[in-house]
Formats: structure tokens, sequence, C-alpha cells
């Protein structure tokens, strides 16, 4: 059996910007290693997201209530046909599958 890499996949200029992006400096980059890294990271364009977890609205009990109770009523209608087919199923067990056999 081979033993277990404790070693990410990703390079270590991934890893920093990622922890940059976590941390909020979404256009912070790690120091590149060599001039030809160096050319293409001041090339390249820095990411810029949406918005952030922070700064984004977090809807009601009441308004995710009333967008979604159409699904609470599908839940229930699929429970109900559910617990009467498993009666139904354990119904038929007892009293009809005896008889056969």
């Amino acid at each position: 059996m081979a033993k277990k890499k404790s070693k990410p996949n990703i390079s270590q200029e991934v890893l920093e910007r990622a922890r940059a992006e976590l941390r909020g400096n979404a256009t912070a980059t790690a120091a590149p290693k060599s001039e030809s890294e160096s050319a293409a990271a001041a090339k390249a364009k820095p990411i810029v997201r949406g918005s952030s977890l922070a700064s984004r609205r977090v809807p009601s009990k009441e308004e995710l209530d009333q967008q979604y109770r159409y699904i609470i009523r599908d839940l229930r209608a699929m429970l109900t046909l559910a617990g009467s087919l498993f009666l139904f199923v354990i119904l038929m067990a007892l009293l009809v599958v005896p008889r056969i056999f």
C-alpha cells in the first residue's frame, strides 16, 4: 500500500492566492519565481468577484417560507404516499403472502 502524501496537489503560488482571496485581498498574488512568470503575472488581470459573503443579503424565514411553500406541500404529499404504500406492503406481507404458501 502506498504511503499517503501530506503535500497539497497545488502549487504554492495558487495556495497563497487562495489564502489571499479568503482574507479579502482578491488581487494579491504570491511573488513569482522567475522572469517569465513575472511577465505572465504582469499581463494577467486580477480576479474580481461579484460580492463577498459578508455583503450578501440573507433572506428572512418568512421570505423563505413564502418562496418555498410549494416544496413543503410536495414533500408532505410524497411522505403520505410513501407511508401508505409502506403500510400496504406490510399488510400484504402479513395477510396475503402466508395464505399463498
